[in-house]
């Protein structure tokens, strides 16, 4: 994995210095996208890998930025996990509104590689459901078995490349990768969310 990101940093530094835009005056910028989940040690052993959504607003320049990002992903709850709490599914669900510094090697070029990170608040969602085939009294409708909430702080760092698919437009396809970890009692929850989408 760390060959894979060297590989990357040097195909983009590079590439970001092409088409550089000129002034450095800060303009409003955005991104939305979805993508996929892996939980880290020691939530690994407890969660299946998920599906999680991402988005954010902001302002930036050519290098730097401020952004305010929110994070949601679901995870299913594994089967051993499960069987001891007695229960037939279940899911965890995270979601956070974080501040986050960015900074970019050239916002404005053909191919861009940032680097972002920061803080906010974090919420954790538990939830044991009935089956699915459940026919008892709801007539078949999913049933809430109990559902656990909590809110923390936590943090989050990753790094993303943006590519253009013309000449100076101002959408931009975006790939990222973020570790994200929330403050709880014992041993921290951690994730890394992988997203593709657009940024603006």
């Amino acid at each position: 994995m760390r060959r894979i990101f060297l590989i990357l940093i040097v195909v983009a530094l590079p590439a970001g210095a092409q088409w550089r835009g000129f002034g450095s005056e800060a303009h409003p910028a955005g991104f939305f996208g979805v993508g996929f989940s892996v939980p880290t040690n020691p939530l690994a052993t407890r969660l299946d890998a998920g599906w999680s959504l991402a988005g954010g607003v902001g302002v930036t320049n050519n290098y730097v930025g401020v952004m305010l990002d929110g994070m949601f992903t679901e995870f299913g709850i594994n089967r051993t996990t499960l069987d001891q709490r007695g229960a037939p599914r279940g899911n965890q669900k995270y979601w956070s509104v974080t501040v986050d510094p960015i900074f970019h090697v050239n916002e404005r070029g053909p191919v861009d590689f940032y680097i972002t990170g920061g803080g906010g608040l974090f919420s954790r969602i538990t939830e044991y459901r009935l089956s699915e085939g459940y026919a008892g009294p709801f007539y078949g409708r999913d049933s809430l078995l109990a559902s656990y909430t909590i809110y923390k702080p936590g943090v989050d760092a990753g790094v993303g490349f943006t590519f253009s698919l013309r000449y100076h437009s101002p959408v931009k396809i975006y790939t990222e990768a973020r570790y994200n970890r929330m403050f709880t009692s014992g041993r921290d929850a951690t994730f890394i969310p992988v997203t593709i989408g657009v940024r603006f």
